[in-house]
């Protein structure tokens, strides 16, 4: 296994376990601040994508430092330029790869200051430049250095194992995101639904052009039917939000319920501000549909 490629690896999890660490400690000294005013539990935050302690993240980050910029370093002015826009380009595609993987946004940087599509943003610019600074002049030589004392094959065993366990983690966290988004595209289908019966009550002709829904005709049975038709369908449709909204907050009460989330998957979803962000704004958009149809039969 070559040096260079053993070098990168573990320097890719070494700036991944470093930034989980000052993220997870930065964000656990917040909650236990806010914690101090309540009677809420003080706990220590993972605030990484990964069961692990890793933010993958940062280590790339520091690969895209020290591949790209190594070649700069004479030049100061131009690792702090260059460290910017390789960082922001970076954190931009983490951001779109994330949002794929989820349905939703991971963060959202649309309320800061200059920021583009909400991903990246000029204070966030301008941490990545510092950063590209203190990593090329501070933190690299260190590593280089510490590292030199580490025998080669202590390097490729360290790799293997490090490997192994991250695969693994990576494997079931991933698979935990995707039945997550599979619970927000129900969400997502719900809404539409709704939406969907709305339009046509509001129809005066009740003529909805494209639609490709396949329960469309039971929906215009159900919702364009009598007043005690429309509220048990209301019912059901609040029931069916709920029971995928509490799946996602609090733990089962027992393990024959229809909607089945894991620790892992609660656990993305309360680390991640987005997707709580957005089965908000679906339960209001259902609840202001169903208060205008509810109107219809008034």
């Amino acid at each position: 296994m070559g040096t260079k490629i053993v070098n990168y690896v573990l320097m890719f999890f070494l700036y991944s376990a470093l930034g989980w660490t000052i993220e997870s400690t930065y964000r656990s000294l917040g909650e236990t601040f806010r914690a101090l005013k309540t009677t809420k539990e003080k706990k220590i935050i993972n605030s990484g994508f990964l069961n692990g302690p890793l933010c993958p993240i940062y280590g790339t980050g520091a690969m895209v430092f020290e591949i790209l910029l190594s070649p700069f370093k004479n030049h100061w002015w131009a690792v702090l330029l260059l460290g910017m826009v390789f960082a922001d380009i970076v954190e931009y595609m983490t951001s779109v790869m994330m949002e794929k993987l989820f349905n939703a946004r991971w963060w959202d940087y649309s309320e800061e200051f200059l920021n583009l599509h909400g991903r990246i943003c000029f204070k966030h610019t301008i941490y990545w430049a510092v950063f590209s600074l203190v990593y090329m002049y501070g933190v690299a030589p260190v590593y280089e250095y510490l590292i030199s004392f580490v025998p080669q094959n202590v390097r490729n065993i360290a790799l293997i194992v490090i490997f192994a366990i991250f695969s693994v983690d990576l494997f079931f966290t991933v698979k935990a995101a995707l039945n997550l988004q599979k619970i927000m595209k129900k969400l997502e289908g719900i809404r539409t639904n709704v939406l969907m019966a709305g339009d046509y009550v509001k129809s005066a002709a009740g003529n909805l052009k494209g639609n490709t829904l396949a329960k469309y005709d039971e929906f215009v049975q159900t919702v364009t039917g009598t007043p005690e038709r429309f509220e048990e369908w209301r019912n059901e449709v609040a029931k069916q939000f709920k029971a995928a909204r509490t799946a996602l907050t609090a733990p089962p009460e027992t393990d024959d319920q229809e909607i089945k989330v894991t620790p892992r998957m609660r656990r993305l979803y309360k680390i991640a501000p987005g997707l709580s962000g957005k089965v908000n704004k679906l339960a209001k958009e259902i609840e202001e549909k169903m208060d205008e149809i509810k109107a219809k039969f008034q």
